[in-house]
Formats: structure tokens, sequence, C-alpha cells
């Protein structure tokens, strides 16, 4: 019975909607809104909205040391028809605080002072009633200048059997940075952001933005990272060893005389570097000192391009004889 009941209404319901009735009654609902709508625009409102704020003409030799607002919210009091236009429409233009006039006078200026300004952008019937803040604080000090060294911060994974054919190279390599001199003083040197890069082969050129530094600007925000790099190759010589500090009347003998070096090197070095790029040597003194059994092998000279270098073996026997006195 209830079911039958919800089904008739609902159908009731359907046979309304699509009656002209209901278009005459959507019709006058429509008419009595937009007169409701008039009638409440023609009355007095309050509203806050905002105006940005655009510093201009800053002295070059100057630079602000505080954060200065953004925006000036304005109270505005009107008739609803006119504030509307502020609220949905395309808001106000920035207000143009001119910084060269502020480094002349005052630092700390009533916002009322701008007043003028912003009554141009609103119709002179409608009152600013307040302005927030009431005053904007200026503090602007002379900049100072000092050239300062960049550091690359930097994870770099190559390729496999890749290795670096050259240092990494950044320019510029030094940046004139302007600001306080307390905040200069404080600077050794300038860091970039962390520059992430992996499966490098070859030569790499990228840039990467130094870390900003608060009331401190720099002649350059970016720089340039060049990353070389070749495949490179294993390489096994024979070199011969020898011997230091050895006093006249004594003879050291040493078991082997000669080890195996193996090193890793990059293909365009591989011909530069040989067995005269590396000496090696023992120390009579230490076997005097330490008393131990074995000598460890010491590198007189390294090539300086080759890398993961390894003697076998890195220790040797010896024997110490003293000389006959004839």
């Amino acid at each position: 019975m209830m079911k039958n009941f919800l089904l008739e209404q609902i159908k009731k319901i359907k046979q309304f909607l699509t009656t002209r009735d209901f278009l005459v009654f959507l019709l006058f609902l429509g008419i009595s809104t937009a007169l409701w709508t008039l009638q409440a625009l023609r009355k007095n409102y309050e509203m806050t909205v905002e105006m940005p704020i655009a510093y201009t003409n800053l002295p070059g030799d100057y630079i602000i040391t505080n954060d200065l607002p953004s925006h000036l919210r304005l109270s505005l009091e009107g008739r609803g028809s006119d504030l509307v236009r502020y609220r949905y429409g395309r808001g106000l233009a920035p207000l143009k605080i001119d910084m060269e006039e502020v480094v002349k006078g005052r630092r700390n200026v009533a916002t009322n002072t701008y007043l003028p300004q912003i009554q141009k952008q609103v119709k002179s019937d409608i009152a600013i009633k307040r302005i927030s803040p009431d005053s904007i604080l200026y503090e602007l000090e002379k900049q100072k200048k000092k050239t300062i060294p960049i550091v690359l911060d930097a994870e770099i994974e190559l390729e496999q059997q890749y290795t670096f054919s050259d240092s990494l190279r950044i320019s510029p390599s030094h940046i004139t940075a302007y600001g306080p001199q307390k905040e200069l003083n404080k600077l050794d040197t300038i860091h970039t952001e962390l520059l992430t890069i992996n499966n490098v082969k070859d030569t790499l050129v990228t840039q990467i933005d130094l870390k900003k530094v608060r009331n401190v600007r720099f002649s350059d925000t970016t720089i340039t990272v060049k990353i070389m790099s070749e495949k490179f190759t294993e390489k096994n010589i024979q070199l011969p060893i020898s011997i230091k500090n050895v006093p006249e009347n004594i003879t050291l003998r040493i078991f082997p005389s000669a080890t195996t070096l193996s090193y890793q090197i990059g293909l365009s070095s591989y011909e530069k570097v040989d067995a005269s790029s590396f000496s090696l040597y023992v120390d009579f003194k230490e076997a005097k000192r330490n008393g131990k059994d074995k000598l460890k092998i010491k590198f007189g000279k390294k090539a300086p391009k080759a890398f993961n270098v390894k003697l076998k073996p890195e220790a040797i026997d010896y024997i110490i004889e003293e000389k006959s006195v004839q």
C-alpha cells in the first residue's frame, strides 16, 4: 500500500515538472531573485580587498634587509553594486612604491601616505576606511661587494668501465657577491645546490644553481659544470725494487727484487703511462726499527692518472749481512 502511494506521488511530481505551470514558476522565481539581488546591491556594505605592492627603482648600491609586505589590505565601504567589481572583477593593479624616494626620505612610512595613489583605482563614492598594515618599515643598507670562490657539491656516478679523464671544471670558478658587509664577512665560499648525475660517459656539460644566501645577491646565479670521462683498461708491469738508507758496512738482500704492479688507466693515457712512471723502494731504517720479518714496499713515484694501483706482493723478505772488514 505504502509503495503504491509513493509511486503515485512521484508520478504527480513528474507531471508537474513537465507542465507549463512549472515553467511559469521558474520564470517568476528568477525575476524575484533578480529583484532581490538588485535591491541588496543598493545597500551599503564594508568589504576587505587586497592590493598588490610593486617595489620599483631600488638604487643599485642599496639592498633591502627585511621582509616587506607583498600587498595591502583595504577596507572599503560603499554600495554593493560598486563593491562587487572589486570582489569578482579583475582586482586592483599593484601599488607602485618608488624605492629611490624611500632611500632619500623616511624609513618608516605610514601607508596613508600612499592614499592618493590608491584612491585613483577606487571610485570616488567608495570610502577607504582602513589600510593594513598601517605602516611599512624599510630596512635598507648600502651594498658592499666581495669576490668569492665557488664550491661544487656533486654526486656523480660514471658508467661501468669509465673513469674521469680530467678533473671537474666549473665556470665561473668565482663570483661577485653583493650585500651588507656583515653578511659578506660570513662568506668564504659559495656552494652550489647538489648536482646528482648517474651513468655518465664521455663528456657532459650541465648547469647547476648556486645556493641562495639571505640578503646577498650574486653576479651569477648558475654555473656551468663540465664532466669529462673515458673508458679505462687494466695494465700489469714488472718493477724493480730499490733499497734506501743502507749503511756502508751493511748489505741488505731482498727477496724478490722485483714485484708485479697492476693499475687501471684511461685509454687516452694508456701509452703515456708505463714502467718509467713508477718507482718502488724499501727502507733499511724500517727493518732496523721494527725488527719485522718483511719490509713493506713503498712508492717513490706514482703516475697521477693511474688508479686502483696494487702491488703483488706488497711486502718482501730480506736478510741483513755485515760486510767483512779488510
